[in-house]
């Protein structure tokens, strides 16, 4: 009798597998994404079991209000606009040097800290736009709230309100330029075939139609990829690779490429970069200045 059963425990899970193969079970099924880096994620379940950690710090990239409402234990608050400088843009940098240091160090933030970064339904970006900024400028030890705040609510997990005040730390920046490009390093490249530029805005801000500074369109060749387009609607977890490089590689998104990233101020541009990253492609690099300064600048050209 055990036998049989065996036999049919063995037999179902066989045609599982050729399901799987036939392209019939989702991804998830098996829990496996396909990611080349999958290390750049953390799932809500394995960092339910990390609360506590020394030498952890969580960053809630929420608004004020939602973070004073509840947040995930033991996480501090950072606004993604405390990560966005126009004027440093210009010269190369996501912020200044300087601020960077004292804003990562009050954080807590060393060279041995590990770092996980969550969003929000609000601020859908702001846990890739931290990602980013840290990468610029040279911390590696950086990880992504899969889900972010809306999953690990859902599924019921601990809140608290609570503020935690930690430690300061000495965080050194080493500005890492070549992952961010200024508006004359992308004027320069229009006419190369080995770039591509992504535009990771919205299809009616791509067009021209929905305009948020003195002229509306896009940056000549730039192609369009949403970045709300990357991740499931029901818990805002990053979609399978298989269908994330679909998305990128019909858009002519390819590897092989160097990839320019832009939006309107360079947040949402770190979101598509982010699931890039997680693809394993390695020529990225990022427009700060985006749109905000491109379509502001009459001396640069445009596409409507």
């Amino acid at each position: 009798m055990h036998s049989a059963r065996n036999v049919r425990i063995h037999l179902c899970m066989a045609f599982m597998v050729c399901w799987a193969v036939a392209g019939i079970l989702p991804p998830r099924a098996f829990g496996a994404e396909g990611y080349a880096n999958p290390q750049l994620l953390i799932e809500t379940h394995e960092l339910a079991k990390r609360l506590g950690e020394a030498g952890l710090r969580l960053v809630d990239l929420r608004t004020p209000q939602e973070y004073a409402g509840g947040h995930i234990p033991g996480a501090a608050h950072l606004s993604w606009q405390a990560l966005d400088d126009l004027k440093a843009n210009q010269q190369g940098l996501p912020i200044p040097k300087a601020r960077a240091e004292e804003l990562f160090g009050g954080l807590g933030i060393g060279e041995a800290t590990k770092v996980i970064a969550y969003d929000g339904p609000k601020t859908p970006f702001g846990a890739a736009r931290l990602f980013f900024v840290l990468e610029f400028f040279g911390h590696d030890k950086v990880q992504v709230l899969n889900g972010g705040f809306r999953k690990w609510a859902q599924e019921g997990r601990p809140l608290s309100t609570d503020v935690p005040t930690p430690p300061k730390a000495t965080f050194v920046a080493r500005p890492r330029q070549e992952l961010l490009a200024t508006a004359e390093q992308v004027r320069g490249k229009l006419s190369d075939p080995k770039v591509c530029l992504l535009d990771a805005r919205s299809a009616g801000e791509y067009a021209g139609e929905d305009v948020r500074a003195e002229r509306g369109g896009r940056i000549p060749g730039a192609v369009n990829v949403d970045y709300l387009s990357t991740v499931r609607r029901d818990d805002h977890t990053f979609k399978a690779a298989e269908e994330l490089r679909r998305i990128f590689e019909s858009a002519g998104v390819t590897p092989d490429r160097e990839t320019i990233t832009y939006c309107h101020t360079g947040a949402r541009a770190n979101h598509d970069y982010f699931v890039l990253r997680l693809l394993g492609y390695q020529k990225l690099k990022n427009y700060d200045g985006s749109w905000i300064e491109w379509g502001n600048s009459e001396s640069l050209p445009i596409q409507e």
